[in-house]
């Protein structure tokens, strides 16, 4: 049997700072799929608003924005729980500073696609880097 961790909760400053991330990340998610949405009518021809959403849903096209939107899921329900857990805010930061840093490989080739293609999103990145300044993060690794 394990022993039950002790959990403490988030700041207000933590708080804060979690919900500035998450209005970061989300107009960058707006801007992103704004673009995404145009290099597909480039190749694919105009698409009505009701079929685009069926579209970002399903099309492979767009999974490349898959982890984004679930960060923001998770962003979410983070900031529903009573009260949010510091630690669990923490990890979803260092998921976010990872993310933005490319590690994941199909992400990061189409957002710097993206980032080479629409000043929106060069603009977007900075208020998402400044946020994640703001967020508590775990400590980098100590070097060997």
């Amino acid at each position: 049997m394990t022993e039950p961790t002790e959990t403490t909760p988030a700041s207000a400053a933590q708080i804060a700072a979690m919900k500035a991330l998450r209005a970061a990340l989300l107009a960058q998610h707006k801007v992103l799929i704004d673009y995404d949405r145009q290099q597909y009518e480039a190749v694919f021809g105009a698409v009505p608003t009701g079929r685009f959403v069926q579209l970002f849903t399903e099309d492979p096209w767009f999974r490349w924005l898959d982890p984004l939107s679930r960060l923001i899921v998770a962003l979410d329900e983070w900031l529903e729980q009573e009260p949010p857990q510091a630690d669990a805010g923490i990890a979803l930061a260092d998921e976010a500073a990872k993310l933005f840093r490319q590690s994941d490989e199909e992400f990061g080739e189409r957002y710097l696609l993206a980032l080479q293609k629409a000043p929106e999103a060069v603009l977007g990145q900075s208020q998402v880097v400044a946020a994640l300044r703001a967020v508590p993060q775990s400590p980098p690794p100590a070097e060997a």
